[in-house]
């Protein structure tokens, strides 16, 4: 058994992810019933009023004591856990019967999350003539990002002289501005970091501007700009041994986006998927 799916299988709420999975798949077939029908379903599918306590459940509590307290837990203790994770049970499964893993967001979002990890699996050693047919395959994912490089003349508020500002800069005269944190010239400023720090709109208005003009006062998140873009720079594909260690990284997300992928459709087959729309 993988790590991951061994720290899956012995954290307190990782049951809860299989039971969930048997409920979902219930509800799916049964459908038509009403509320009532649905949380007696529910409690049925997580083994009704019953709570078996069996030696690997009881190992477990030991073993992950053992791990926390440098030593074995005594008789008293392991009954004190044995009583602890049935009250948990007993909690977990109440919160099974009142569908809350379908109304919370978070707990929903970290249930799916824990199947996706249980799933994924961990990829062999990747050897380097399947690494370059994956470079190969995905170029297009390694490619440098536009930049650009311009002059700008800032102002924190909108000026009142917005237009005599633009004639004179665009006649070649000096307009001194505000002081701005990433200075009068920017250079070489890739897309993702001009989106972030000044907007996409402010972005978009200077990738569309002629270059060598000045145009403005643009405004963005921080204020307003009178920009001159100087030059803009296409995007270039990185060389393989540039990005070889990305491409590592990469080539391991795909392999368990595809196991996940994978097990996801199987296990849909046992789901009838209905479109419900109150559009008419």
């Amino acid at each position: 058994m993988s790590s991951g799916a061994k720290n899956f299988l012995t954290e307190p709420l990782s049951i809860f992810v299989l039971v969930a999975v048997v409920i979902f798949g219930y509800n799916a077939w049964a459908g038509g019933s009403d509320a009532s029908d649905a949380q007696t379903s529910g409690m049925a599918a997580a083994g009704g009023d019953v709570v078996v306590i069996d030696d690997a459940t009881v190992s477990m509590l030991q073993d992950n004591f053992a791990w926390l307290e440098g030593r074995e837990p005594t008789e008293q203790e392991t009954q004190t856990l044995i009583s602890q994770w049935v009250d948990e049970e007993v909690l977990f499964r109440e919160a099974l019967a009142q569908r809350m893993h379908l109304s919370d967001g978070k707990m929903r979002a970290h249930l799916i999350e824990k199947v996706r990890m249980l799933w994924a699996g961990s990829p062999e050693p990747v050897d380097e003539a399947q690494l370059l047919d994956f470079y190969m395959e995905n170029m297009d994912s390694y490619y440098t990002e536009p930049t650009l490089s311009f002059s700008q003349v800032y102002f924190e508020e909108m000026p009142a002289d917005a237009a005599a500002i633009l004639a004179q800069l665009q006649a070649g005269e000096s307009v001194e501005g505000q002081s701005f944190w990433l200075g009068k010239n920017l250079n070489s400023y890739s897309e993702s970091i001009l989106r972030s720090s000044f907007g996409g709109e402010f972005y978009e208005t200077l990738k569309a501007a002629p270059v060598g003009q000045w145009l403005g006062p643009v405004e963005s998140a921080r204020g307003f700009h009178f920009a001159q873009v100087s030059r803009k720079g296409e995007p270039e594909l990185m060389p393989y041994q540039a990005v070889r260690e990305r491409l590592s990284q990469d080539w391991s997300a795909h392999y368990r986006r595809q196991n996940v992928s994978a097990r996801t459709e199987t296990v849909k087959e046992r789901f009838t998927i209905v479109m419900e729309s109150n559009g008419g």
